[in-house]
């Protein structure tokens, strides 16, 4: 069985209903889609985290979060993290499993999902990071993944309070299986470079695309294996 309902996939985990819809707001449960009123899961999902449990320690904050998130693509040093921060960030990298980043990082962004026509997708583009699938349509992060496409949807970063300009602007309808994604943060020194690596790869987790899931965990373990 590839889906599971969100009554399932309580009983699977122990927890209420209400706690699973809570942890498909943050990325940890995947859903794949709706039929009627009801929220169908990706059973894989629930499994993995079935076995993982809910908690490993903490959420890292934003700051910290996204200060993994660049020690893991590659980036040596983070000017506006102190050097004990960046140590014992750099300690817990070097111990942990992939598996663990999604729950530790899941404070990163505050994610709104909308809904809009294929025009308004294409100009709500020139107002995002693109990240996660979205972020394909750039040939050398496509590369990096073994994916290509990007296009139909927005997938992207924003500050924080954005995403509700975007959508008074643009009349975009709130919408959890739409094709727009707006990750709002608040840690703007994150993406001088843009996205990180990492954070493309952990956003593809949450997709309901197995292929999409494969290629993020894949570059993952390959970032964690080259720490």
């Amino acid at each position: 069985m590839s889906h599971v309902t969100t009554a399932q996939a309580a009983a699977r985990l122990g927890i209420t209903q209400v706690a699973v819809r809570k942890l498909i707001g943050t990325g940890q449960l995947i859903s794949s889609g709706v039929v009627g009123r009801a929220i169908l899961l990706d059973a894989a999902s629930v499994e993995r985290l079935a076995r993982e449990g809910t908690r490993h320690g903490r959420p890292w904050t934003e700051a910290n979060a996204w200060t993994a998130l660049l020690l893991l693509s590659g980036e040596n040093g983070v000017e506006w993290v102190d050097s004990t921060q960046l140590s014992r960030l750099r300690r817990k990298l070097s111990r942990m499993e992939p598996a663990e980043l999604p729950i530790l990082a899941r404070k990163r962004a505050g994610v709104h999902r909308y809904r809009a026509t294929a025009d308004v997708v294409q100009r709500l583009r020139d107002h995002v990071l693109p990240t996660a699938a979205a972020a394909m349509a750039d040939e050398n992060v496509g590369q990096s993944f073994g994916l290509t496409g990007g296009g139909g949807i927005v997938d992207g970063y924003v500050m924080s309070g954005d995403a509700g300009a975007l959508k008074e602007a643009y009349g975009l309808i709130d919408d959890r299986e739409g094709n727009v994604v707006l990750r709002e943060v608040t840690t703007s020194q994150a993406f001088t470079g843009g996205v990180p690596l990492a954070a493309i790869a952990l956003d593809l987790l949450e997709s309901s695309v197995t292929r999409e899931r494969s290629a993020g965990l894949r570059v993952l373990e390959e970032l964690f294996s080259g720490r």
